[in-house]
């Protein structure tokens, strides 16, 4: 079974590469773990784990993203690996981004989107909004989170952000295949963030649907893990629609 590796950002680990070829990561007071890559689907690593040339080149041969993240959970960087495959999204967006009005056909797409995953999210946890304004309807959600676990779930919403965007870059990697698509293919335009923040709303609902129990006695951190991989079809699902939409899109406007 293909898997997601995610190291925790409170150990000092160190990532090399081992023969199968796997990486063999280890770290002070753990026995050493080999991961076959073959059966890794993506890696989510703190940015101060030392990790190896071989073993990161290994990883990008082997179309495996792996996404980099500081001390507070923000995501600082993705490492791809070559294309795998062009798609007709990819061929619209080449063609779209070589257009003089690139950025406003991203941004009329991007903004409807934003609009139908804010009124999703709203919808799963059972409320409305009157000023359908990104911050506006963070500020509310959070609220209401609060109201209901008794306590601040940044934290929770953090960590769910940073596996979601691993499993954002995965999937883009598979739908598109070629980083220069996937990262800042533009000034101001990197897919993999955008797909990310758009899916950030769907992690309303996941907190919405986890008793306050689970989360309380969960560390951020691993509660994320298993429930990115619990609710991953719906992720998975939720990003190949995006990326259908923006691909309708981008035809209607280009052909």
């Amino acid at each position: 079974m293909i898997r997601p590796l995610y190291l925790d950002g409170a150990l000092p680990w160190q990532v090399r590469l081992d023969d199968g070829p796997a990486l063999h990561v280890s770290s002070v007071g753990r026995a050493r773990s080999l991961y076959p890559l073959q059966r890794l689907a993506r890696v989510v690593t703190p940015c101060h784990a030392q990790w190896s040339t071989p073993a990161l080149v290994a990883c990008l041969r082997a179309g495996i993203p792996v996404l980099f993240h500081d001390a507070s959970g923000r995501t600082i960087g993705w490492c791809f690996g070559p294309r795998k495959r062009e798609t007709t999204l990819d061929c619209l967006l080449r063609e779209a981004l070589d257009q003089p009005c690139w950025a406003g056909l991203i941004d009329t797409w991007f903004e409807a989107s934003h609009r139908r995953e804010m009124m999703a999210a709203l919808r799963a946890m059972n409320t409305v909004s009157l000023v359908l304004e990104p911050a506006a309807v963070r500020s509310q959600l959070c609220n209401l989170h609060r109201q209901r676990i008794g306590r601040p779930v940044r934290g929770w919403l953090v960590a769910l952000q940073r596996a979601n965007a691993a499993l954002v870059a995965e999937r883009l990697h598979g739908l598109l295949g070629d980083p220069a698509l996937i990262g800042y293919a533009r000034e101001g335009l990197h897919l993999a963030r955008t797909f990310a923040e758009l899916m950030d709303w769907q992690l309303h609902a996941i907190l919405h649907a986890t008793p306050p129990l689970a989360l309380l006695q969960a560390a951020p951190s691993r509660f994320a893990a298993a429930a990115i991989e619990r609710h991953g079809a719906a992720l998975h699902r939720c990003c190949g629609d995006l990326a259908g939409s923006l691909e309708h899109h981008l035809r209607e406007r280009l052909t």
